[in-house]
């Protein structure tokens, strides 16, 4: 390989903006059996499904507990206070703990140690509703800001590193029907559905669970079975393959074999921050979840009874599990090349947040600074009519622009990324960090207690300052190919081939190698 190829080798990461698209291809001499995705389990498309498993069983299972309002408590203040020990520590442990343990440990464990604070989270409610210990509730939230941490940057790895350019949209937004449907649905639908899937289900358990109850919390049964789900996702990640041993439709591994160490993983995260489109992200990554707790705390928790909250909750999720899909669709449109792609999604979030924002002004112009014409916890499903009718499909939308935010986040990162798990767990650590920030700084307004009309505006503030501080990067994007400026692992017959594709596209073979298993 020339020196102008081992250049870019050693540039793990960067972007490259090729001059030339007329050679580039879907697929890099692809083996046919390779090309079968759904039909392996080593394809990233079931790894993916094993993840949103995963988070359908604990952050899905968490969604549906704080989408009832509250954790499913009268005073909302308590799990607000969890969630800034959460956020704040998981804003530390995103970008200098996670993407380093992930790297080095490989992201079958460290999803699976991930999980199991959220197992605790969930007893430490239960525990508050007979005990009333706020201290309990508080510590086990700041635990399951490191579990968060480890979870989320190792399924964000896989999820924007694993599928090829063309894929991405579609396996985000698998990941997000899954995650979301399971944890806001009945006991009895358990069955019959599948992250979004997690919050859909989740919802519907405490919906079904406390049909019947008047009270404002929900019963110890209801986080029983949470905690049994959740104990079961942390399980689903010891099913994930090491990265080394899935294959993509190309033919390339998920991961190239190397000895990962701290001082190298801690280097090439900080590395991240001198590309100038990441600190143009900052702000959108930055406003991804402060909105969470004005819609689900300070809406859907002030405004309905316990059985119409945990309603909402899953129709909330459901709007996420159909507009993730469906966007997802529009971002991997083989019609459209990537840029045109990016700047598309980008257009119709932009038109999707006024539209939906829009509607919340007209809610909240209603609503007053403290709720006059809205009753505290007044509305029912059943009881209040028409009255009921327009702040529900509010909330319905809410849940389909967050989806379409978040489609949207990980759809970049996993350009950024160039098909990298690695490099991919880096950016999403990054995100993660500064959406913690966000979230953490939204619930120190929400349990302070805010004037709710303050609280709306700056929910909608900090979006719209995000999508605007994205238009550079937006802009800036290109037609790469795949693995763009990053070493891969090409299958071959005779043992596996070490190779990078340049600034145009061209495909440099750097060594042959026996296949080898990942150490990880």
């Amino acid at each position: 390989m020339d020196s102008k190829a081992d250049s870019k080798t050693s540039q793990l990461g960067n972007t490259l903006q090729p001059t030339d698209t007329s050679h580039m291809t879907e697929y890099i001499d692809a083996e046919p059996q390779y090309k079968k995705t759904y039909t392996r389990y080593n394809s990233p498309f079931w790894q993916i499904v094993v993840v949103s498993f995963v988070a359908f069983g604990c952050p899905g299972m968490y969604n549906a507990l704080s989408g009832i309002g509250g954790g499913g408590q009268i005073d909302s203040t308590t799990q607000a206070k969890s969630h800034i020990a959460l956020a704040s520590i998981s804003a530390f442990g995103n970008l200098f703990v996670a993407p380093i343990v992930t790297n080095i440990i490989g992201p079958k464990w460290t999803l699976f140690i991930g999980g199991i604070p959220y197992v605790l989270y969930a007893g430490s409610l239960l525990c508050y509703s007979h005990t009333g210990s706020v201290a309990f509730v508080v510590v086990s939230g700041g635990i399951l800001g490191m579990g968060a941490s480890l979870l989320w940057i190792s399924q964000g790895g896989i999820m924007a590193g694993y599928p090829l350019p063309f894929q991405q949209g579609r396996m985000i937004g698998v990941f997000w029907f899954i995650f979301k449907l399971v944890s806001q649905s009945s006991l009895i639908l358990i069955s019959d559905k599948i992250s979004s899937l997690g919050g859909f289900l989740g919802s519907m358990i405490s919906f079904g669970l406390n049909f019947n109850s008047s009270s404002g919390t929900v019963s110890d049964a209801t986080y029983i079975a949470f905690m049994c789900i959740m104990a079961g996702g942390c399980c689903c990640a010891l099913l994930l393959l090491n990265p080394y041993d899935v294959i993509r439709e190309d033919g390339s591994r998920a991961a190239v074999a190397k000895k990962p160490s701290v001082v190298r993983e801690m280097k090439a995260t900080l590395k991240i921050f001198l590309d100038w489109r990441v600190i143009s992200l900052i702000p959108f990554w930055f406003s991804a979840n402060y909105f969470y707790n004005y819609q689900q705390n300070s809406v859907n928790g002030k405004l309905f009874n316990i059985r119409t909250r945990s309603f909402n909750g899953g129709m909330y999720w459901l709007a996420q599990m159909l507009a993730s899909y469906l966007y997802g669709m529009f971002l991997d449109n083989k019609w459209l090349g990537r840029r045109a792609r990016g700047i598309g999604g980008f257009v119709i979030a932009g038109i999707f947040a006024m539209v939906v924002w829009g509607g919340g002004l007209a809610l909240q112009l209603r609503r007053g600074p403290s709720s006059n014409y809205y009753a505290l916890r007044e509305m029912d499903l059943y009881d209040s009519g028409s009255k009921y009718a327009g702040p529900f499909i509010l909330y319905f939308a809410y849940g389909a622009f967050d989806a379409v935010w978040q489609t949207l986040v990980y759809w970049t990162i996993a350009y950024l990324a160039h098909e990298s798990p690695e490099q991919a767990a880096r950016y999403v650590g990054a995100f993660k960090a500064f959406e913690a920030m966000g979230s953490a700084i939204a619930s120190k307004v929400n349990s302070s207690k805010t004037d709710y009309n303050i609280e709306f505006g700056l929910a909608w503030a900090f979006t719209m300052f995000g999508l605007l501080c994205a238009v550079p990067f937006v802009l800036s994007m290109t037609d790469a190919p795949a693995h763009a400026g990053q070493e891969f692992v090409k299958v071959n017959e005779g043992g596996d081939a070490l190779k990078q594709v340049d600034e145009d596209g061209e495909v440099h073979v750097i060594s042959d190698m026996e296949e080898k298993r990942a150490h990880r």
